[in-house]
């Protein structure tokens, strides 16, 4: 009888410990999920980059969207449009998108709400709508080909360009450090607590990359700290096979392939880029 007691208390106990600790990580989600820097550090011309100050109202509401618009060395060259990770700010990723811009691509450079110049709150659904946003400044008011158009989504970045390849035409979509889903990585975070129920985000992205009819090709490092390996194997076997190529860098953390491998990182992207 004392031992049923004691189990008894230590189940109540338990489950009180992970009601709490869920609902401290359904209130500090955003918190959790969201780290945006406001002040830019570095700007195109530091980088001896021409580009074009671009500021997006998003609708009838207050909200704007900040970013650089790179324009392509030729006519039909490829633009990319990039949706970044979760932390920093569009200044943060100007070293990474140089040699792209030297060979000749063109590229959509901006920060999701709450990032860097860009105003309001950031979600998830309201990532999907940023991307949106920015993809149709492209094609209208810039006059980009959809298919001339790269969707490049970099870790979390991958759930709206994903989502985005399906709701609009584009020509080939890149994504780099990129997860199966909230869950999963929920669930990497906190090992055995199962506080990945309570999370209000899904970022489900291997749930809709089957949905995707161009040409994905997804960057891994096999030793990326922040994003397992192994998540980003599982994101590619949900996909389509015929249109699916998985890279394993070898040796790479989470997302400095580009640190890491210099051209030959730049190489194997414009290969599929520009490849038949």
């Amino acid at each position: 009888m004392f031992l049923s007691k004691s189990i008894l208390l230590a189940v109540f106990s338990l489950t009180a410990v992970v009601l709490i600790l869920g609902l401290v990580v359904r209130l500090m989600e955003n918190r959790l999920t969201f780290f945006p820097g406001r002040e830019l550090e570095a700007f195109p011309a530091d980088y001896g980059l021409e580009a074009e100050e671009v500021g997006l109202r998003l609708g009838a509401g207050r909200d704007t969207l900040h970013g650089w618009y790179f324009a392509p060395g030729a006519p039909g060259r490829p633009v990319l449009l990039i949706c970044h990770g979760n932390a920093g700010n569009i200044s943060h990723r100007l070293e990474w998108l140089e040699p792209f811009i030297r060979r000749g691509y063109g590229a959509l450079l901006f920060d999701y709400r709450g990032y860097g110049r860009s105003t309001g709150r950031p979600s998830e659904e309201k990532l999907a709508q940023d991307a949106t946003a920015a993809y149709d400044f492209l094609v209208r008011d810039k006059g980009v080909n959809p298919r001339s158009l790269i969707l490049f989504g970099r870790s979390i970045g991958a759930a709206p360009a994903v989502r985005l390849a399906i709701e609009r035409p584009c020509g080939k979509i890149v994504l780099e450090g990129a997860f199966t889903n909230g869950r999963d990585m929920a669930r990497s975070v906190f090992g055995l607590l199962p506080l990945h129920y309570f999370m209000k985000y899904r970022w489900d992205i291997s749930g809709r990359i089957g949905k995707v009819r161009v040409p994905v090709l997804i960057i891994h490092g096999t030793r990326d700290r922040v994003v397992p390996f192994e998540l980003g194997r599982r994101l590619a076997e949900a996909g389509n096979v015929e249109l699916v190529s998985f890279w394993a860098v070898e040796g790479g953390d989470h997302l400095d392939a580009y640190a890491l491998l210099g051209g030959r990182y730049y190489d194997r992207i414009a290969a599929f880029i520009e490849g038949q």
